[in-house]
């Protein structure tokens, strides 16, 4: 059995009613559902990702589909050199 980790892409799936969040688990997993806000965090193989998110934007339950901007953001922690050079508070 291989055990290759395939690549996946997060996206954002606005929703008219929440009941019916059920129908969507065939595209992609469902990380998580807001019932408050009417809207679900799903996860979709990269190789199809373009394909599932045309077909989600076609169904009559989905509002909108909007990329999530996890990858855009900058996920590098700080340099042992950048804390260091930081000026305590110490002095009141």
């Amino acid at each position: 059995m291989d055990n290759i980790l395939e690549e996946r892409k997060s996206l954002i799936v606005y929703v008219y009613s929440t009941k019916q969040i059920r129908q969507l688990k065939k595209y992609g997993l469902i990380y998580y559902v807001s019932y408050k806000m009417h809207y679900l965090v799903m996860y979709v193989n990269s190789s199809n990702f373009n394909m599932v998110k045309e077909k989600l934007k076609k169904l009559r339950i989905v509002k909108s589909v909007v990329d999530s901007p996890y990858i855009n953001l900058y996920n590098q922690l700080s340099q042992k050199e950048d804390i260091d050079e930081q000026k305590d508070d110490e002095e009141y």
